[in-house]
Parts: C-alpha cells; sequence; structure tokens
C-alpha cells in the first residue's frame, strides 16, 4: 500500500491537508512497534478542523487500543485506570497493595483538547521514552493523615495532542511533530460540502462510508498490523539517513537530535504499513530505500516549521500576515518612512497588522491571541523583534513590530539593519541564510531567487 493510497482512504472523510492526515496516522501506526511510537502535537486557532483529523483518523483504529480523553487534571490521568500492585506483607502471607499499574503497551494516546498544562509536564518522560516503567508518587490526604500512593506508567504510547493554543513549552515542543491543519479556501470549500452531505442525512452518509471497500481493507490491514506484534524494525544504512538529513540542515542544532528519531520513526511506520514486504529471511524487519525516500519527503514538508519550534499555523501567520503587511508599509510609504524603517526606526503597529488581516482574510484578528500566544513565540523563535519605536513623533507607548528574516515569497530587501542594498541578507547568520537559501554564502549575497 502506498503513501498515495493512504491519502485516497483518508480522503474519504478527510478534505485536503494531506501531509498532516498521513503524519498523524503513521503516528497512530507506530503504536503497534516496540518503542519507535510518534507524538504528534496539532496547534491552530479554533474550528480548523484539528480534533475532526485526530478523531477521524482514530475512528480507523480497534477501540480497545485506545485511550481517548477530552482533557484530564494532573493526577486524574494517573487514577483512572489500571491495575492494583500487590507486595507480600512481611511475616505474612496476605498481600497489600502499594500502587496501581497503568498499561499503555502498544496504546494510542489520544487528547481531543488541550491537556492541564502540569498534566503534560508529568507526561515528558513518557513522551521521551525514559524508561518502559516509570514510577510516580502522590501525596493524598487518608483517614486524616497524608498518605503516599504510587502509580507505574508501563510501555511507550502513541500520542495525539490537540489544543487551540499557540504556545508551547520547549520541552514539549520538541518531543512532538508539531503541525496545523491547512485553513485554505480550497479545503474550506470541500469542507463545507462533506459537513453539508453528512449532516443532511447521518445514517445514508455513514452507510455510504462504511461500504467503501478501500477503508474496510484499511481498518483490517490495521488490525494484521496490530497482530503481527513487531516489535523492531531496521533502517539500513544510518549514515546514508544521517547524511542526507544534515544536507537538509547543514547547521546542528540541539532539536535535530529529537528529529532525526522523529524522521526515522517516520519511516518505520511507513515501513510497518507494508510489514509483510519488508520481512527478510531472517525474519527481521527493514525499511526499503522507498520507505526512506518518502519518509524525507514527508519531513520536507514539515520541517521548517519544526526548525523553528513554532506550530506551522504560527509560522504561516508569520509569512502570510506580518511580512506582506510590514511590506506594504514600506512600498507604500513615503521617502522619509522609508528611510525610517530602514534604519528600524519605526516598524509595523499592531493596529496596521489587523487592517491588513481584515483587507486579507475579511474578518479582525483574534488581537489576544496574536499579543499573548502568537506574537511572543515569533520572538523567541527569532522571527520578530517587538520594540517601542525612536522616531521621535511616533507614539512610543506601542511596541512595533520588526520581521528580522527572509522568506521566499517575500523578501524584506533592503529594509531595516540600516538600509544598504543587502544588508537584510548580510544580516542573517549563517544558520537563517542556509535555511531559507540553501547551501553557503558567496560573494554575491543576493538570492538566486
Amino acid at each position: 500500500m502506498s503513501l498515495e493510497d493512504l491519502r485516497d482512504v483518508l480522503s474519504l472523510t478527510i478534505k485536503h491537508d494531506h501531509t498532516n492526515k498521513i503524519v498523524v496516522f503513521l503516528a497512530m501506526l507506530s503504536a503497534y512497534t516496540d518503542s519507535s511510537q510518534i507524538n504528534v502535537s496539532l496547534n491552530a486557532p479554533s474550528s480548523t478542523g484539528k480534533s475532526f483529523l485526530a478523531i477521524e483518523i482514530a475512528k480507523l483504529f480497534p477501540a480497545d487500543d485506545k485511550v481517548e480523553r477530552s482533557g484530564a487534571s494532573p493526577t486524574a490521568f494517573f487514577y483512572e485506570a489500571g491495575v492494583p500492585i500487590f507486595k507480600k506483607v512481611k511475616g505474612s502471607e496476605e498481600k497489600q497493595v502499594v500502587g496501581r499499574l497503568v498499561s499503555l503497551e502498544r496504546k494510542i494516546l489520544l487528547f481531543y483538547e488541550q491537556p492541564d498544562p502540569q498534566l503534560q509536564a508529568k507526561l515528558r518522560a513518557l513522551l521521551s521514552h525514559d524508561s518502559r516503567d516509570l514510577k510516580y508518587s502522590f501525596t493524598n490526604r487518608k483517614g486524616g493523615k497524608n498518605q503516599a500512593d504510587h502509580v507505574v506508567l508501563r510501555g511507550y504510547p502513541s500520542s495525539i495532542f490537540c489544543s487551540a493554543g499557540m504556545i508551547l513549552d520547549e520541552q514539549e515542543a520538541t518531543r512532538a511533530i508539531l503541525l496545523s491543519p491547512e485553513a485554505t479556501d480550497e479545503k474550506i470549500l470541500a469542507g463545507i460540502q462533506s459537513q453539508a452531505r453528512r449532516s443532511a442525512n447521518a445514517d445514508e452518509y455513514n452507510g455510504w462510508l462504511n461500504s467503501q471497500q478501500e477503508r474496510i481493507d484499511l481498518m483490517s490491514r490495521i488490525v494484521a498490523i496490530r497482530d503481527e506484534k513487531v516489535n523492531e524494525i531496521i533502517v539500513p544504512n544510518p549514515d546514508g539517513v544521517n547524511d542526507k538529513f544534515r544536507e537538509l540542515f547543514p547547521i546542528a542544532k540541539p532539536r535535530h537530535m529529537r528529529d532525526i528519531s522523529h524522521l526515522v520513526q517516520l519511516i518505520k511506520s511507513i515501513t510497518l504499513l507494508n510489514v509483510w514486504h519488508r520481512t527478510a529471511e531472517d525474519g527481521k524487519i527493514y525499511a526499503t530505500q522507498k520507505d526512506v525516500d518518502e519518509g524525507f519527503e514527508l519531513w520536507s514538508a514539515i520541517s521548517e516549521s519544526q526548525e523553528y519550534n513554532l506550530p506551522p499555523a504560527v509560522l504561516r501567520f508569520y509569512k502570510d500576515i506580518i511580512v506582506p503587511a510590514y511590506l506594504e508599509k514600506y512600498e507604500k510609504g513615503n521617502y522619509e518612512l522609508k528611510q525610517d524603517m530602514e534604519y528600524d526606526k519605526i516598524g509595523l503597529t499592531p493596529q496596521e497588522l489587523n487592517n491588513y488581516h481584515i483587507k486579507a482574510l475579511e474578518k479582525p484578528m483574534n488581537s489576544e491571541q496574536v499579543r499573548k500566544q502568537i506574537l511572543p513565540q515569533l520572538e523567541n523563535s527569532g522571527l520578530i523583534v517587538q520594540e517601542k519605536p525612536t522616531k521621535d513623533f511616533s507614539d512610543k507607548r506601542t511596541r512595533h513590530i520588526f520581521p528580522k528574516s527572509l522568506t521566499e515569497e517575500n523578501q524584506l530587501k533592503n529594509i531595516g539593519s540600516g538600509g544598504s542594498r543587502h544588508s537584510a541578507i548580510d544580516g542573517l547568520d549563517d544558520e537563517t541564510y542556509a535555511l531559507f537559501f540553501g547551501g553557503q554564502r558567496n560573494s554575491d549575497p543576493t538570492p538566486d531567487k
């Protein structure tokens, strides 16, 4: 089964979002490995289809293999399931309960709404596979005195987190593949048509969907893959994988140590989809070169936002709204305004950003979300700086937005850093230059594009 075949089956219910739905499916499928499970974080504004995407894909998987939650408190998650752990009382045949064992072995952990940040913090060791048995201790008040309760989480689940929040703690962000559903006109129109059909006659729609042979075959394949009880999948030529990864990102970052793991996990999950055709005579399962190439193709499609540790929706806001709004202000300004912008005396005001948002998307932006979640993330990534303007007559109470990086679609050209012809490009560090333009600098800093 090719990824194109998989995409076509998933497209029965999920329109467009091709890369996202394939990655989410592969993440859930990775639960059926021994220790190569994938974590995904779906972050985007409300009503963009985060939960819908996860829910529709989860419907393909057996109910017993899913742990689905709309939310949970930091401790409730650990107490909802599990079996008692007994220990013999010294000098007696009696047994005493000393804790609870919660098995997440080969399970799919799904949070359809953002869990409590404290819960995510407690799950860090689980998401990073620190140990197969993770021991947690909690203090509870029982019988008028404090008592320690012990919970053991066993196994490595794959995990899907859905959230309308854009703020991600760096420790959570690096442990997961960051995704955001598309928000294109084509996807919205296709989604409206599909939803109208579903809502008009639910029984007829479900009957049609459940009769689709390719969907039935995929669900049967998932059960068959689970029953294979695969332990290890081998990716041959790891040096070749490393070399190809380094070609994509010649400047090494600490997060690349996790990213290369995410990439290899994707390759293994692609291999798992065709496990019966990947088993060698020695009984071991080997990824093919096609599996490796498809893994790199998927990673290339999502890698830019991973590099910046940003949900794709935040990066899209920067490229589609902030940079064009800033450039439009510059291009329509008089000579004096352009000079001030070239010397970073004046940037883009929040009101100007909102005005451009209304013009581009025909609706006002969520100013509180932009101010509290999107702009801080972009600033932490180095894509923008927020400062008070230095121009004497400007309103110095409002911080202006200064984009600080180039994009292929919209080059900042000679704006900022003193206004010299190539100053914006010259001012880039080597890592950012390589990310946007590839390769090393040459004598002419002007990009070919």
